[in-house]
């Protein structure tokens, strides 16, 4: 099948799948090259007069060289390629919030492969897969488009707008292997034919399918291996803001994903809920899980910070788990946890540092309806901590052997099982 209808024909598949593509460009080539330039000029001056940081000075040389090198390079650059290397652009601000999404732009739609990735400790490995790619969930990545997987996430931490790069990288980075755009800036070449791929042992060319509606990084899901246990409490209810349970006599966990109210619950009266089960269970030992909260809205931690205060000034031992998820709002809430509740911390290393530039604030490119955002504010919730992260201990990082057997190693450490 030539490429082009193979293309329309995964683009087909993407829409009974549920995908929206945005309107493709129709402009000649000259208009779609001033088009692309227009919207890096655009971000380079939202850069420049908005950014909590670059805004104080000229911008530097080297966003500037950068700025020459996509204008350069959009003619004979896909407009998956050029979005990707928007974000190279965005990332040189040097936090998690300034970037450009790979996805939701108006005018131009991007393309993704049909699989999912994670990083494990042993390695990257497909855990989920669109309907037909199924058989390669627990197949382990050697190479993407022609690139052994030691050199994948080498080539694309230019392109990964992150705090730190303990959590940052193993957060973003699975994610954005997936889109045509990143892959191609790995490659250095087009991909409109599909993607090369060795999976387990075997090489394959994954197509390239209108990437679905998106609404931030998906957060894990339970092991989909066929044959896997049914799923551990960590990922048993992670759409759910608030939810607690008992583990025995004397623990009690608490998942919290999201620092947000909800129509059913406020995180006020979540908080409220949480002081009354420790007043009915009387546990001695406390785990709020946040592995899985990349933020919200931090002026509504308060009162669950102060719920955690009471217990541990009670003499409960209180211990939240974070993870590669955990950002931004979340962050603040480790933070003060740590600080103000003497919470231990455990798991992995979050995405994001105690203080740190970063607030959403969104800018729409003008010509491909890009969606960015360029940071605009700092947060110190531990006055002059200039950590990178807080360390967990235990530090686990997650293996695909537990994974994809439903277990949590985490939970396991700490309760002793």
């Amino acid at each position: 099948m030539p490429a082009l209808l193979r293309r329309r024909a995964f683009s087909f598949l993407a829409a009974l799948l549920g995908a929206v593509p945005g309107a493709t460009c129709q402009s000649a080539a000259g208009d779609r090259v001033a088009g692309w330039r227009g919207d890096g000029n655009a971000l380079l001056s939202a850069l420049a007069s908005q950014h909590y940081v670059l805004r104080r000075a000229p911008l530097p040389d080297s966003i500037r060289a950068a700025a020459d090198r996509f204008r350069a390079g959009v003619p004979r650059w896909s407009d998956d390629r050029a979005l990707a290397e928007l974000m190279r652009l965005a990332a040189m601000a040097g936090d998690g919030h300034t970037y450009v999404l790979p996805f939701s732009a108006a005018n131009v739609p991007s393309h993704i492969l049909p699989v999912r990735f994670y990083q494990f400790s042993d390695g990257l490995f497909v855990i989920d897969a669109l309907p037909g790619h199924e058989r390669w969930i627990g197949a382990q990545v050697r190479s993407l488009a022609g690139v052994p997987v030691e050199q994948l996430v080498a080539r694309l931490r230019p392109y990964i707008a992150r705090d730190n790069d303990a959590g940052g990288i193993l957060w973003v980075a699975p994610t954005l292997l997936r889109f045509q755009g990143f892959l191609e800036a790995i490659a250095d070449r087009s991909l409109d034919d599909g993607v090369s791929a060795t999976l387990r042992d075997t090489n394959v060319t994954l197509p390239l399918v209108v990437a679905p509606p998106l609404r931030g990084m998906p957060k894990l899901l339970p092991s989909r291996f066929p044959g896997a246990p049914p799923a551990p409490r960590w990922l048993r209810n992670v759409a759910t803001t608030f939810w607690l349970e008992p583990i025995g006599d004397t623990v009690l966990y608490v998942q919290f994903n999201q620092v947000q109210d909800t129509p059913q619950e406020s995180l006020a009266e979540a908080a409220a809920r949480l002081d009354a089960a420790i007043a009915r269970q009387h546990p001695r030992f406390l785990i709020v899980d946040a592995r899985h909260n990349n933020g919200g809205n931090l002026a509504l931690l308060d009162p669950l910070i102060a719920a955690l205060r009471r217990f541990t000034f009670g003499g409960g031992r209180l211990v939240v788990l974070s993870g590669r998820h955990t950002f931004s709002a979340a962050q603040i809430f480790l933070g003060r946890a740590e600080h103000e509740a003497h919470a231990e911390i455990a798991g992995e290393p979050s995405a994001s540092k105690p203080n740190f530039v970063g607030e959403e604030n969104a800018v729409q490119l003008p010509w491909s309806g890009a969606q960015a955002s360029v940071s605009n504010r700092y947060h110190e919730s531990i006055p002059g901590d200039t950590r990178l992260w807080i360390e967990p201990r235990p530090k686990v990082i997650l293996s695909s052997i537990d994974y994809f057997q439903n277990r949590d190693p985490v939970l396991e450490a700490l309760l002793g099982r």
